[in-house]
């Protein structure tokens, strides 16, 4: 697990998710969509180059809210600010498909798990499990063994809006990646990061990072084909609610390894 310096308190966060309001989410959290005001997702990026078996649509009344990741046949890993006022009926999920909208392998919600911390520590704690309503054919992705030093390589998916503010836009249909890397503490350093269970992560493009509607996707390190999950997206890394303008503020899901595992046995 890296560590990552203390950020300023009381800062407004912004979440990444789309498609609806959570409850309990910080102001400017990435995860304030709603579906008739879509806010973007990956920008800067472009389509997805590989098959991800793994990624997941996290949807509400059809519509794409979240982005999730399938780490075991029967679970899948999201943001809590995604979930936090849900119930398993308000749910659906999309797995392995480069659309949102069509293809790969539906499933439904069985239960829903929003790591204890979220309610007392918000945005801290921001990550939860879904179990399915069945389980799934897909390939799982593995989560990581450390999220990696200042420096190290990853890449971020998604769906969402292109375009850096929020109303901007509607979800493009495809699958969106982007090059990334972990970066220094201070460049989050207004949006209170725990230092011991998040990630501030950076991308060399200019005005490219994740956004509203990226929530719950994954962080990934490693080569095409061979990816280990480090982060869970979670909100901006400035209260500016203009995405790209800094970097963004990721779940180190290596840190919570052993809950997830208790969990998901």
């Amino acid at each position: 697990m890296r560590r990552l310096s203390t950020l300023l308190g009381g800062v407004a966060a912004l979440a990444l998710s789309a498609g609806f309001a959570p409850a309990a989410v910080a102001a400017d959290d990435p995860g304030e969509l709603i579906a008739s005001d879509a806010e973007p997702l990956i920008v800067g990026g472009h389509e997805a180059t590989e098959q991800y078996d793994f990624m997941a649509s996290l949807q509400r009344e059809g519509s794409h809210s979240c982005g999730a990741s399938l780490i075991d046949p029967q679970w899948v890993l999201t943001a809590a600010h995604c979930v936090a006022d849900a119930k398993p009926g308000d749910l659906g999920l999309r797995i392995g498909s480069p659309t949102w909208s069509s293809g790969g392998e539906e499933a439904g919600v069985a239960e829903i798990v929003v790591h204890p911390d979220y309610a007392t520590n918000s945005p801290n704690g921001d990550i939860a499990l879904l179990k399915l309503d069945h389980a799934a054919s897909r390939t799982p992705v593995e989560i990581a063994d450390a999220s990696g030093e200042v420096g190290t390589p990853s890449r971020i998916i998604g769906w969402g809006v292109t375009c850096p503010v929020r109303g901007c836009g509607e979800p493009p249909e495809q699958l969106q990646e982007l090059e990334t890397n972990v970066t220094e503490d201070g460049a989050c350093s207004l949006s209170s990061i725990d230092p011991a269970t998040e990630i501030c992560t950076a991308s060399s493009e200019p005005l490219a990072n994740a956004c509203f509607g990226d929530s719950g996707g994954p962080q990934l390190e490693g080569t095409p084909g061979d990816w280990r999950l480090t982060g869970v997206t979670s909100r901006l890394g400035s209260p500016v609610p203009v995405c790209g303008t800094a970097p963004s503020v990721y779940t180190d899901a290596t840190a919570y390894a052993d809950w997830i595992s208790s969990t998901i046995s």
